[in-house]
């Protein structure tokens, strides 16, 4: 696919997070695991950073009814079949996450201040999704 932009969904890793959340057997425990590795890390890896902000960005689609621009034909669908999924209890580890995202221990934030011109929107478009976790 070769996606890259700022947006949750404009990276191939998201994707794949994406989808082993789509085949998830306990949604809920997956992405619970996804945010603690993240919570839990001295370093932030790229890869886990990912995992962390698909499972925020999945939780604010739930919550706030946010859309998230994703060229997945199946991901409306199967967010229509989770949108009454409680995901409440995992508010604030997803909070949490998305601040060691952006912190100066995160892979996927050293990637993105190399990047002048898209760096700025990156890190607004994960402030946006932890300002509507907390509200």
């Amino acid at each position: 696919m070769g996606a890259w932009n700022y947006g949750v969904f404009d990276d191939d890793t998201a994707y794949d997070a994406l989808e082993d959340l789509m085949a998830s057997k306990d949604l809920l425990k997956d992405m619970g695991q996804y945010l603690d590795d993240v919570i839990t890390s001295e370093y932030v890896e790229y890869d886990d950073g990912q995992y962390a902000i698909v499972s925020a960005a999945i939780m604010d689609t739930i919550l706030n009814g946010t859309e998230q621009r994703c060229d997945d034909d199946t991901y409306i669908h199967w967010m229509e079949s989770i949108k009454n999924l409680d995901v409440h209890p995992l508010k604030q580890k997803a909070v949490k996450a998305l601040e060691a995202v952006l912190s100066d221990h995160s892979e996927l934030k050293e990637l993105w201040e190399d990047n002048e011109e898209l760096y700025s929107s990156w890190r607004e478009d994960k402030l946006s999704i932890i300002k509507r976790l907390q509200a």
